[in-house]
């Protein structure tokens, strides 16, 4: 099994895309779409298909650190849309929310020109990150998210911690 830092960007979006069928996580292009709905049905269309955008386009200057956390999120908002209805008014909710939260608190960090109030959203954004652990860990014992999505989620947190944690020293050098 490799270890947490061995693991790259890459085989993390691989495994969203297996996550979500996608035909691009198998090296195949993806089918032609042919609509066999009018544009009034699909106007009325429950829910769109859902797509993960690529955050690490060449002209995206945004932290790793960012990106990260923001494909955390995304993931887990995908994981969750399915999860059992007995659990999204409890720990999913907390799940998703965390997840926000761990973003919000690194744009916090981010906009902080001093360093004190810097390192306090940095701590905040860790703290968020820990939590975040624990809640998708009671996900998975309750079985609303499977072992690998779990898998997946722990990955990109260790990733997330990571490079936060570069990101707490550097300030505290300034």
């Amino acid at each position: 099994m490799k270890n947490c830092q061995q693991i790259t960007l890459d085989e993390i979006e691989l495994e969203i895309l297996k996550e979500l069928g996608s035909p691009e996580a198998f090296g195949l292009e993806a089918p032609p779409v042919e609509s066999e709905i009018s544009d009034d049905e699909a106007a009325h269309a429950s829910r769109k298909p859902y797509r993960i955008n690529d955050f690490d386009c060449p002209r995206d200057k945004e932290m790793a650190v960012f990106t990260h956390a923001k494909k955390l999120g995304e993931y887990i908002f995908v994981i969750t849309e399915k999860s059992p209805k007995k659990y999204r008014w409890s720990i999913i909710t907390r799940l998703q929310n965390c997840s926000v939260e761990v973003v919000e608190y690194l744009y916090r960090a981010n906009f902080e020109r001093d360093k004190e109030p810097r390192i306090v959203f940095q701590k905040r954004a860790a703290t968020a990150l820990k939590l975040l652990d624990f809640y998708s860990e009671t996900a998975r014992k309750k079985r609303a998210i499977t072992i690998k999505q779990m898998g997946v989620i722990a990955r990109q947190i260790s990733e997330t911690e990571r490079l936060l944690s570069g990101w707490v020293k550097s300030t505290r050098n300034k």
